[in-house]
């Protein structure tokens, strides 16, 4: 494949992941996003599981046939060729997801074998769990409106895909969230010089507005989700933030950041 070969960006939730997208949303004639398109297939697959042991469950699901074909359109979609409309050049496909999103799968997929994955550009953007349990917590109480799930911190699941792959002698890009926030032109050049891209300025500041590639079947938890990515005009820029209450955390949520804290740790050290 050229160096332009499709660029996969696994994240944990709340890791500040849509508002690393919006630089390259701003570049819309070189990049075609992909958002999570693994997101609906997994609340499929959710919806099949034994609540005991979290394995798909066929009596609770009368088309599982049907989840290899979704996960293999799925790449088929991200694998055609997308064209500027008035360059007619080709784009170069960046798709994201949260790596405990793919870690749902159930028995007889194998996402991570896929030929097609194999051969693209692996990223990962990281978050200190300090932060993004906390903002997960707050995420589920005022916004999805159910229990704390500490399955889906996400760390471990990112962690588990790096050794995956750096075993296969590939090379995947870290990048840490506060690093980008902090310094987020430095952060950017430097990935885009590892993935092969020209930085260019328009990446670090963007116009407040709906974002069509961040849209969910859920649009009431999408809205709030992304609120401040939409609302941002560059990195901890913001025309209309939303700011969590104060809270008191519960226990859990402190199990959760220590329980999270090494995997976040092993990957921290190879970071860009």
């Amino acid at each position: 494949m050229s160096e332009r070969k499709p660029i996969f960006l696994f994240s944990h939730p709340r890791s500040t992941s849509h508002a690393f997208l919006r630089p390259f949303l701003q570049r819309s004639q070189e990049f075609h996003v992909f958002c999570e398109p693994f997101n609906e297939f997994v609340k499929e697959i959710e919806r099949s599981k034994d609540a005991k042991n979290g394995v798909a469950d066929p009596s609770k699901h009368s088309d599982l046939s049907l989840f290899t074909p979704k996960v293999l359109s799925i790449f088929d979609d991200v694998g055609k060729t997308y064209y500027d409309e008035s360059s007619n050049k080709p784009k170069r496909v960046l798709w994201h997801e949260h790596s405990v999103s793919l870690a749902m799968g159930i028995p007889e997929i194998s996402f991570l074998s896929n030929p097609q994955f194999l051969e693209m550009t692996h990223t990962f953007l990281i978050r200190n769990p300090e932060k993004s349990i906390r903002s997960l917590y707050k995420a589920f109480k005022f916004f999805i409106g159910k229990s704390f799930d500490k399955n889906r911190a996400g760390l471990i699941q990112s962690k588990q895909i790096f050794d995956f792959l750096k075993d296969l002698n590939k090379q995947p890009i870290v990048i840490d969230s506060d690093d980008v926030i902090n310094d987020p032109e430095g952060i950017l050049k430097k990935y885009c010089e590892l993935i092969g891209e020209e930085f260019k300025e328009e990446m670090i500041q963007w116009e407040a507005k709906p974002i069509n590639e961040f849209k969910g079947t859920n649009v009431t938890i999408s809205k709030f989700m992304v609120h401040n990515a939409e609302n941002s005009t560059g990195f901890n820029k913001f025309t209309n933030k939303y700011e969590y209450p104060e809270i008191e955390y519960p226990q859990i949520v402190y199990d959760v950041i220590t329980e999270s804290k090494p995997y976040y740790d092993y990957l921290y050290q190879f970071k860009i």
